[in-house]
């Protein structure tokens, strides 16, 4: 870091008091298993009796009770109000606020045991509202730790009444103490909501309170506390003081968060892609084309953009560290570009391991780790070669760890295909993965494992290191290892610190095997696995030696394809030149022999001349007289006369003479000359001659590059075509290289494989430990400083791991800056810049892929509060996240992307804004989405995938008794704002008409159906309605609920009231495309919109899909609340 420049360290200090901020959020109903129980109480409402008075929550002797609970529960734009008010009394939040919150937050929080009574050391305050008492009280909010640590203090000293009289903190004391009632959780939400003011304690809020209930065994209890009181004001907020301490140190930071936080590239150093094609060319070469890919179908490789946003990302990343953005509309293939950098970088680790002589040289010296025997790993295999995808979305992570692993994932040609695929099935198992249609996920390979969170991290050890080294001495070992959390992994807390001889299951286990029992049975094998190493290392020698032949083809037809441009280019020009000459040699012998003609002509009459001369010279000779007179001086008159008589015909001769020296003298130097324009001549022919040769051999090895089935170099000719087919195609590729590729990192993957298995007995006592990590059975035994080591273990046998940015900082405890080797955020769109301080700080090389034209950052602080505190930081706007995010910060520092106007109309003026590396082929919705999300939001510069031969659209079959896409216009009359109880009933006919016939496609299944809406309230109408009605398999929520999903139809209803009533909201929605761009294109064959289109079809954007569906006009109150079954359908409108 500039020790000059103390930018990066006033941001940092401004996004950290911004998460004092920050609403921590409940968990709900949806987080509800079969070892986990939600409630919501009220004290005078139905459900009043806490849970651990509750019959169905007593306690057993197999199985214990902890209640996490949350007290001064309300709605997130409740608690925002008191925030914002505590601090400037007289403001109230915008609509833009109000919209952008959602769910419920909290006051205090704590861990409550079985009997009721509180652990002390559990009790957490919410900082936001000792933020608004110190920034009220001192106008800073350096003191706010040193508050949370007194408040909890103080909580632990009410404790001692309700506490066990030995004052223990463990949750399996016994009952003594008195257990919580409702007159201690209402006193504990009142010492909070005191911190936020005056107004905060004459609010009328709808309080509540929220109990997690987790059952565990009994043995476990004092495990799982950890997980139970995983609850955190702010996930980020020890990671940016961790940053502002090495700030303030003058210490820097690597180079990907040191750019993250430097300064923008400037516009001149800007490059726009999508119209420099020479930029283009040189992203996308051959020479650049990644050895490996991922096994998708080969017809199917990368097209344009995407090819050049892997080329880059690997370029510029590989070799040394920083961070780039990629921008991927809906339906651009983030996912397949992201599947292809990381089979690169897997088979860049297994091209190190082909360097070994021998497996056992992967490691180095044994060390002792928590009292085992350790053996690290070589730096020189594992170094920057870890990976790990995450994001704010779950469903984006989800999307990545749960994909790859799938055995539909890989296309069938590369079938049989298997990385210890029966501990991928088992990890499935224990963490409940399941497709859409509820059913178990097969598994090809431990390729990507979901951690995260406590729970996460414990269901994937127990699927993938099932540790049982002492014989049980209950019935646990009987229970299945998927009873999580019950079972939970738990069984890695057995481990103990030596690293005996381990001893054969007695009886025999008849568990699908883990990693452990595969490795236990491998080790018992070991000259087979060691045979086994050497051919798979020289299969993968052989895999790598036949791609990089074939990609030099492909290089070699680049290179010829550039040069027969470069020399057609040449070729005209000597061609020209040539014809010049050979023109001018034409001419100039036509000019020569006429100038020798007129030589001849004047020897001729020079000779008369001459004669002429000698005539007159004999007529009048002198006479002695004359003779005498000339010498005396003197002339006679016959000497005048002879002298007249002769001046004409020498004149005549002389000029003739004098004539015909000056041609000759041209004669010689025209000869000359056309002798120079021969040689020249012959000169060029032969250059040509020569350039035509090259030609031909250039054409050859053109010719050869089409023969592999390539279809396009990056030549003129590719770059005269128009855009859209650039976009859909691919340069410099063939399906069988691509089928080579894919097949170079199953062999890297394979190479992987042996190497663990030929090193097995080393591998058993290493992930002994590194599943002692992941369950924090060793956290008193295993330092910060030697988890990296672990970590290299694991991404050894799985080269991803995903985790949200939430519990980034919990997972990587004692990972320090540059640890992790690439970091890939996706739907970093939705990311709060400082969300992902503390990761990228921890990687040496950052991969941000989002779209800054979807969903933005769900934030909770209220605007004009981090507008204050922006101002009292002297920070630039562009780092609030009120209106920026990871994808905009790393956009800003990208030198290759696009510049996307994002103007409503023509006349907005300059409203451009730059994006990363650009995708830009769209392969999943239908017209009039795609076409209308294309205008709205990408000026025009998306292409169709989905095309026929002849390059038209090419629409999903499908077959829908709603019809095509349509507009559903329902003029309210029945309406509490937002919600329209018209519009309600509308959806309500749809989807009976839908649930009496199914939507279709081309496999026949019944088509996926998702209800959105832009605001809450109308979302929660809608769930109800779907609730109430028990309509099965339909998906409800806002926007924001479905970015990265999609399904064949979309209900889109838009709600509010008519008038100014709803003109606020309706502004709200439409101040940007990025809310409707995203509804849209959650529909892949059909969308349906359901409103009034007097009050939304007029407005920016949303005229766009008002003028491209077709409009279905309904009656605004007639519609029944509940339709008879002859109530004509409004498809048959």
């Amino acid at each position: 870091m500039n020790n000059t420049n103390d930018e990066p360290l006033r941001v940092l200090r401004f996004w950290r008091d911004l998460e004092i901020f920050n609403i921590p959020t409940t968990p709900t109903a949806k987080d509800n298993t079969p070892q986990i129980k939600v409630t919501t109480l009220r004290r005078r409402g139905p459900q009043s009796t806490l849970p651990w008075h509750r019959e169905e929550f007593a306690p057993t002797e197999p199985h214990a009770f902890l209640h996490v609970v949350y007290v001064g529960v309300a709605d997130v734009e409740d608690l925002a109000r008191l925030v914002l008010r505590g601090i400037l009394p007289n403001d109230d939040l915008s609509e833009r606020e109000i919209q952008r919150v959602s769910g419920q937050g909290w006051l205090a929080a704590f861990v409550v045991n079985e009997h009721g009574v509180p652990l002390p050391s559990s009790y957490l305050a919410a900082s936001y509202a000792h933020g608004v008492d110190a920034f009220r009280e001192t106008g800073t909010l350096e003191n706010v730790n040193a508050r949370l640590q007194r408040a909890q203090e103080e909580f632990a000293q009410r404790c001692h009444r309700l506490a066990p009289a030995n004052g223990s903190d463990d949750p399996a004391a016994s009952s003594s103490g008195t257990a919580l009632r409702w007159e201690d959780l209402e006193a504990e939400r009142d010492v909070v909501c005191a911190l936020l003011g005056e107004g905060a304690k004459k609010a009328t809020l709808d309080w509540r309170v929220v109990v997690r209930t987790i059952r565990i065994k009994r043995s476990k209890l004092k495990d799982n506390q950890e997980a139970a009181t995983e609850f955190l004001n702010s996930f980020y907020l020890d990671d940016l003081d961790r940053l502002i301490d090495r700030a303030e140190k003058q210490l820097p930071f690597g180079a990907a968060l040191t750019r993250y936080l430097g300064a923008a590239i400037k516009p001149e150093g800007r490059i726009d892609i999508l119209t420099e094609h020479a930029t283009m060319a040189q992203l996308v070469s051959a020479v650049r084309l990644p050895s490996a890919r991922w096994p998708a179908p080969s017809k199917y490789p990368l097209v344009l953009a995407q090819q050049a946003a892997v080329a880059e990302v690997l370029r510029t990343l590989s070799p040394d560290s920083g961070i780039l953005g990629v921008n991927g509309p809906p339906g651009t293939g983030k996912t397949t570009l992201l599947c292809d950098v990381i089979a690169e970088i897997v088979t860049e680790r297994a091209r190190r391991i082909a360097t070994l002589d021998k497996p056992a040289a992967l490691f180095e010296e044994p060390v002792q780790m928590a009292g085992m025997k350790f053996s690290p790993l070589k730096r020189a295999v594992i170094d920057g070669t870890s990976i790990v995808v995450t994001s704010n979305n779950n469903n984006a992570v989800k999307n990545i760890t749960q994909e790859l692993p799938a055995r539909a994932k890989i296309s069938r040609e590369f079938e049989p295909v298997a990385y210890f695929d029966e501990v991928i099935r088992e990890i499935f198992r224990a963490q409940k993965v399941l497709d859409d249609e509820k059913q178990p996920i097969d598994g090809w390979g431990i390729i990507a494992a979901a951690l995260g969170n406590v729970g996460n991290r414990r269901s994937f050890a127990t699927g993938f290191f099932r540790d049982e080294r002492k014989a049980k001495q209950s019935t646990d070992a009987t229970t299945p290892a998927t009873d999580a959390p019950d079972d939970d992994g738990d069984d890695a807390a057995e481990a103990t610190t030596t690293n005996d001889p381990i001893p054969p299951a007695e009886p025999r286990d008849e568990r699908p095997p883990t990693m452990k029992q595969i490795l236990e049975n491998a080790n018992e094998n070991y000259p087979r696995y060691q045979a086994e190493w050497k051919a798979a290392k020289r299969a993968f020698l052989d895999a790598h030696a036949e791609v990089d032949k074939q990609r030099a083809v492909l290089v070699a037809a680049e290179h010829a394809a550039r040069e027969l441009d470069r020399s057609r280019v040449q070729r005209e020009t000597l061609e020209a030149s040539i014809q010049t000459i050979a023109d001018t040699i034409a001419a100039g012998e036509q000019d020569l022999a006429a100038s020798r003609a007129q030589q001849t002509d004047l020897r001729a009459l020079m000779q008369s001349h001459q004669a002429v001369l000698a005539q007159c010279e004999a007529a009048y000779l002198p006479s002695l007289w004359d003779r005498l007179m000339r010498w005396l001086g003197r002339e006679t008159p016959r000497m005048i006369a002879r002298r007249q008589a002769l001046e004409v015909p020498t004149r005549a001769l002389s000029e003739t003479t004098a004539t015909l020296s000056a041609l000759s003298r041209e004669i010689v130097q025209s000869e000359a000359a056309l002798r120079r324009e021969r040689e020249r001549h012959q000169a060029l022919s032969r250059e040509l001659a020569a350039l035509m040769r090259q030609c031909h051999a250039h054409q050859q090895a053109l010719d050869a590059g089409y023969a592999t089935g390539a279809k396009h170099f990056p030549n003129d000719a590719f770059w005269s075509l128009p855009s859209d087919i650039r976009h859909r195609a691919s340069i410099a590729v063939s399906a069988a290289l691509d089928h080579l590729r894919a097949r170079l990192f199953l062999a890297a993957v394979e190479l992987h494989r042996a190497t663990i298995l030929a090193n097995a007995g080393k591998f058993i006592g290493n992930l002994r430990v590194v599943n002692g990590m992941l369950t924090n059975t060793l956290q008193d035994k295993l330092p910060a400083d030697q988890r990296p080591r672990l970590w290299d273990v694991l991404f050894f046998v799985v080269p991803v791991v995903s985790t949200t940015l939430a519990s980034f900082d919990r997972l990587f405890v004692g990972m320090g800056q540059d640890s992790i080797g690439w970091l890939l955020i996706d739907e970093a769109g939705q990311a709060t810049p400082q969300s992902a301080a503390g990761a990228i700080w921890r990687s040496r090389r950052a991969v941000i892929v989002g779209d800054p034209l979807q969903v933005e950052p769900v934030f909770t602080v209220p605007l004009r509060l981090t507008e204050a505190l922006r101002r009292r930081h002297q920070v630039d706007s562009a780092w609030s996240p009120a209106d920026e995010s990871v994808q905009t910060l790393t956009d800003r520092i990208t030198p290759f992307g696009s510049w996307v106007s994002t103007s409503a109309d023509d006349t907005g003026g300059d409203t451009r804004i730059w994006t990363g590396m650009p995708l830009r082929t769209h392969r999943r919705c239908d017209d009039p989405m795609f076409s209308v999300a294309n205008r709205i939001a990408y000026a025009g510069q998306m292409v169709q995938g989905r095309v026929d031969d002849a390059g038209q659209p090419l629409p999903t079959p499908f077959s829908c008794v709603l019809g095509d896409s349509a507009w559903f216009d329902v003029a309210s009359t029945r309406v509490r704002h937002p919600v329209s109880e018209d519009e309600l009933d509308v959806l309500r006919q749809c989807l009976t008409a839908l649930r009496r016939e199914p939507a279709r496609g081309e496999d026949n299944k019944p088509a996926g159906v998702y209800v959105i809406s832009p605001f809450r309230k109308v979302a929660n109408a809608c769930s109800n309605l779907v609730r109430r009605g028990k309509f099965d398999g339909i998906d409800v929520g806002t926007v924001h609920t479905f970015q990265g999903k999609e399904a064949a139809i979309v209900f889109l209803v838009l709600g509010t009231a008519p008038g100014q009533q709803g003109a606020g909201a309706r502004a709200w929605a439409t101040g940007a495309p990025n809310l409707l761009n995203v509804a849209i294109t959650r529909a892949k064959c059909r969308l349906y919109v359901i409103g009034d289109t007097q009050q939304w079809g007029g407005l920016d954007y949303v005229s766009e899909l008002y003028a491209a569906l077709p409009v279905v006009r309904l009656p605004s109150s007639t519609q029944p609340s509940t339709p008879a079954e002859d109530t004509p359908s409004l498809f048959d409108a």
